[in-house]
């Protein structure tokens, strides 16, 4: 009787040994399945956020330029003003600029 006591808690303990290491087995998976999903997830996340950073920049691109846009046909319609200008213009512009120089400062 004492030898099938040993004998049945050698084979318990066995069977422990057994269901341990099949819960460590179990553990190391579900970890390493852990990790991947996580590395997985992570990736998603990166990606989604770039992907709206871009769309961030792209909307600033559009807004700068619609801004800029009016400023810039401004500045190119006064260009060409100034460009149109005749000769006579000109020299009529500097004449009265000349002339408030020398009423201004007097003997000039």
């Amino acid at each position: 009787m004492v030898k099938e006591a040993i004998k049945a808690v050698k084979e318990a303990e066995d069977e422990a040994n057994k269901i341990l290491q099949e819960a460590k087995e179990t553990s190391s998976n579900l970890k390493q399945e852990a990790k991947v999903l996580a590395e997985e997830k992570y990736s998603q996340i990166i990606e989604e956020a770039e992907k709206e950073a871009e769309k961030i920049k792209q909307k600033a691109l559009e807004e700068g330029e619609a801004v800029a846009k009016p400023i810039i046909e401004k500045g190119m319609k006064e260009s060409e003003k100034l460009l149109a200008l005749s000769d006579d213009d000109l020299n009529k512009a500097v004449n009265i600029i000349i002339e408030r120089i020398v009423n201004i400062n007097g003997n000039s």
